[in-house]
Formats: structure tokens, C-alpha cells, sequence
């Protein structure tokens, strides 16, 4: 038997193989989570549909039962471009963590054998191995790599559609939780027309609206990226808002302090401006996605879309996720990237550089009208 540590990989004998796979716990697959299979090529490209323990693919065959899972696999049948399976373990709608399966034992063959400890991974998606293609040679590469906001928003990162939520529940959400009628966020100020918000606030809505102090306006996208979850709003009927000014010059820094504004937990907070501070706790997401940073002020569900302030009172990111039990492990789109999607947009966004320094206080009196809340619902 072989066993492989993440990272390490062995030639398969052929390209037709099986696998199987237990976890910790009983009763887990199909109920709690499930398996997936996504072919891609050498730069994780989709190039099919996937197959989800409900939905099985023409090179493929599924087996086993809730304590384990058994797989089939033709490789030389793959789609077109394909020239690996990426093979992953989800929770349905990430409703919870992968920690709750407790570990997950691999066999490829019966003489491949990968074991991933679980107990303190908090992401709601796991890559455990892929099958890959080399030299006309298949072969397996054992990984442990977390994806924390499930598989639907892994797969809307590789440009990929995948429905996580369970198949006899298909009210539970997709991307990162449920899936309801209706949902809030918050969304700033770009331009005399526009307001930016995530993506994942306004999705698989149709009726949007924005509210504050200053009125109540519907909204339509105007563009969605849902790959770096960027929404651009087109305001509908107001007179010309107040656009907030981005931080131009050098980025930020670790240790660097933060004001986040924005209207987390609408519901039960009666509607108002939360403010809440902290610092820059590191200038990348997980696994050193750089297009995000990560920030210690508190959030809330309902501060996606917020703006983070600096000290100077200029826009250097936008809320947009979280690592729940993570201990204020919060991630901000940078402010390089959403001028960049904004210039694209044809949007020309305010920009200065600090001079001055201002009190939490002042900041959010400067910004709050400029600050919306998101409402969001399907007819």
C-alpha cells in the first residue's frame, strides 16, 4: 500500500481506476455532505459538468452508501480538454464545516491510500486529490487544499455552475448558504448613478432595492462579476449621489486600522449604521489569494458589500466573506481591484490620497450618506 502525503502523487496503471472513500463519521454522505468530481484542464478550466453523487457522468459510475463512497472512473472518456478530475468533499449549501466528518480515508486501486485529518479544518469544501494526465501517464496527486465558501463559490471562481445545496432540500442555498426569498447586504456609493455591493448579495434575486435615511430606489445590475463577487447597481429615480472617495497611492498595510460601515443583521438591528473597527491582519486571502486581505473589525451577515475605511477616510476594500468560528478571519476585495472593475465599467471613481487622519467618528459621519442598505428578494 502506498500512502501519500498532500502534495506527493503515484502512476496509476491504467486509465481506468476505482476508488473508495470513508469518513469519520456515519451517515454522513448524501445527509450532511457529498462528493464531487469536476474535469478541468492544466490551469483548473472547466471542460464539463460535474458529477455529484446524484448526478453521475458518462465516465463515471458511482456505489457505496452514506458511510462510504465508490467511484468507477474512465479517464480516456473524459470531456474534450480535459486532462484531470479535481475530486472534492463538500457540505451541502456550506451550511457547516468539513470538520464535522471528522477525517477521510482514500483508496485508489486498493494500493493508493490518502488519510486527511479533519478536525481543524473550518472550510466548507475540500479538495482531497486530482487525476492528471503527464507524459500520456495518469497518475494521482493527494491534497488537502479547503475551499471556505463551498463548492458553488469554487466553482464560480474557475468560471464553473455547480449546485451545492442538497437534492431533497433544494431550498438550502448555494454559495456559501441558505437559499432564500429574500436577503440584505449593504452597498457605497461609486458614482452619481451607481452603488457596488457583492455579488452573492443580489444572486438568483430579481426585485432590488436600496434604503436609507435618504429615501428608498429600486436598483438594477448593471454588471455582476461573480468570479471576484463585484456588483455594479444602477440607482433608479434618485437625484445624484454622493460617490466615496478611494484610497490612491500605496496599498495597505498589516497592523494598518480599518472602519467598517455598513448594515449587518437588518432584521433585528432596526435598520441602522453599524460601525465596528479593527486592523489589517494580513495582505492575502486563504491560500494566498491575492486579490483579497484580511481584517479583523466584526461583521455581520448583512455587511457583505460594506466598504472598509482607513484612517484618512478613504474606500480601500469591500466586505465580502467571512471563515466561520474563525475568530474575526474576515476578507475584503482590495480597493486596486474594484477600480479596476469599476474603470472597466466605464465608471470614473473618486480618488485621493491621505493627508489627514480622522476619529471612527467622523469618518461615519462623512460617509453615511453614502452608505445603502441592500434589500433583496425573488418575485
Amino acid at each position: 500500500m502506498k500512502v501519500l502525503a498532500p502534495g506527493a502523487n503515484v502512476a496509476l496503471a491504467n486509465s481506468d481506476c476505482t476508488w473508495n472513500l470513508e469518513t469519520g463519521r456515519r451517515s454522513v454522505f448524501g445527509e450532511y455532505g457529498a462528493v464531487a468530481l469536476l474535469p478541468v484542464n492544466e490551469k483548473r478550466q472547466p471542460m464539463g459538468e460535474p458529477a455529484l453523487l446524484h448526478q453521475e457522468q458518462s465516465w463515471m459510475a458511482w456505489s457505496g452508501g452514506p458511510e462510504n463512497v465508490g467511484c468507477s472512473l474512465q479517464l480516456s472518456r473524459l470531456p474534450a480538454g480535459s486532462d484531470r478530475v479535481l475530486l472534492l468533499v463538500y457540505v451541502f449549501a456550506a451550511m457547516g464545516p468539513v470538520r464535522e466528518m471528522g477525517s477521510l480515508h482514500l483508496q485508489v486501486d486498493a494500493d493508493i491510500e490518502h488519510r486527511v485529518n479533519l478536525q481543524d479544518n473550518g472550510e466548507a469544501a475540500i479538495i482531497i486529490g486530482e487525476f492528471y494526465k503527464r507524459n500520456e501517464q495518469w497518475k494521482f496527486r493527494a491534497l488537502s487544499e479547503g475551499s471556505a465558501y463551498g463548492l458553488s463559490a469554487f466553482g464560480r471562481k474557475i468560471g464553473l455552475e455547480v449546485d451545492d445545496r442538497h437534492p431533497r432540500r433544494p431550498s438550502g442555498g448555494s454559495g456559501g448558504g441558505p437559499r432564500h426569498e429574500s436577503a440584505t447586504g449593504t452597498a457605497f456609493v461609486v458614482g452619481p448613478g451607481h452603488v457596488m455591493t457583492c455579488a452573492h448579495v443580489i444572486e438568483d434575486m430579481n426585485v432590488l432595492h436600496i434604503t436609507s435615511l435618504e429615501g428608498r430606489y429600486k436598483v438594477e445590475p448593471v454588471v455582476v462579476d461573480r468570479r471576484n463577487d463585484i456588483a455594479l447597481l444602477r440607482v433608479q429615480g434618485a437625484s445624484p449621489l454622493r460617490p466615496l472617495t478611494f484610497r490612491d497611492g500605496e496599498g495597505c498595510e498589516p497592523g494598518d486600522t480599518v472602519v467598517v460601515l455598513g448594515y449587518p443583521l437588518a432584521s433585528i438591528s432596526g435598520g441602522g449604521l453599524q460601525v465596528t473597527q479593527g486592523g489589517i491582519s494580513g495582505l492575502f486571502g486563504l491560500h494566498s489569494d491575492a486579490s483579497l486581505f484580511q481584517f479583523t473589525a466584526p461583521i455581520q451577515p448583512g455587511s457583505s458589500g460594506s466598504p472598509l475605511f482607513d484612517h484618512g477616510g478613504a474606500v480601500i476594500g469591500m466586505v465580502t466573506s467571512t471563515v466561520p468560528d474563525g475568530q474575526n478571519m474576515n476578507f475584503a476585495v482590495k480597493s486596486a481591484l474594484l477600480l479596476s472593475f469599476l474603470q472597466a465599467c466605464r465608471v470614473d471613481a473618486s480618488r485621493a490620497r491621505v493627508e489627514k487622519s480622522y476619529t471612527t467618528t467622523e469618518i461615519s459621519r462623512s460617509a453615511q450618506a453614502s452608505l445603502w442598505l441592500v434589500e433583496a428578494s425573488r418575485e
